[in-house]
């Protein structure tokens, strides 16, 4: 037991870094998708790291959402998981699409990362918006604010997938997320499982 939520909290606070330093390295690279292209290639070490521990952030919490879907078997968690093993099939996709490639296969890369990762965020943050709204271990003001945070992030999720907004448009609800990934943690920190 111990391990499953150690493994969805320590995920849920780490992921926070990882989200923190994709931040700043958007920002340092160029605008042009070709010299984007370029710069993610010249720093790939930087990238390619970032990306594995990411990876390994996010397995991380696939296996808590895991454990609890088992051992709780409640419909938000096996949700939950299914969102995040989702998730986790971007990573192969950027690793491998990106480093030496050709511009034009990267950016095929690149959209299918970002399809299945919208429609991955898409699954698990519905997933927590059903686990919050039938929340009994939260104070009131924290489970509503989880609520909130769920169902604005879900529905973002939902906007973007279906077409209204785009991705960059989309990532505006950032430190949204990060809020939520941290009250994920400490939701962790108050499961009883028998």
């Amino acid at each position: 037991m111990k391990l499953g939520k150690l493994f969805w909290t320590s995920g849920s606070i780490l992921i926070n870094i990882t989200i923190g330093i994709y931040i700043y390295l958007s920002s340092k690279a160029p605008l042009n998708p070709v010299e984007r292209h370029n710069y993610v290639n010249e720093n790939w070490d930087i990238y390619g790291m970032h990306w594995k521990v990411e990876f390994l952030f996010m397995t991380l919490i696939a296996i808590g959402a895991l454990y609890f879907a088992f051992k709780l078997k409640k419909i938000s968690w096996t949700i939950i998981s299914v969102g995040q093993l989702i998730l986790l099939s971007t990573y192969p996709i950027m690793l491998g699409g990106y480093e030496n490639t050709s511009f034009e296969l990267s950016q095929m890369a690149n959209q299918m990362a970002t399809v299945i990762f919208v429609f991955g965020n898409l699954i698990f943050l519905g997933g927590l918006l059903k686990l919050y709204s039938a929340d009994t271990y939260l104070k009131h003001w924290l489970k509503w604010t989880a609520i909130a945070l769920s169902g604005i992030t879900f529905l973002t999720f939902l906007i973007t997938f279906i077409g209204v907004i785009d991705w960059k448009q989309a990532l505006m609800i950032g430190p949204l997320i990060n809020v939520l990934y941290l009250i994920n943690a400490y939701y962790g920190t108050k499961l009883k499982i028998e």
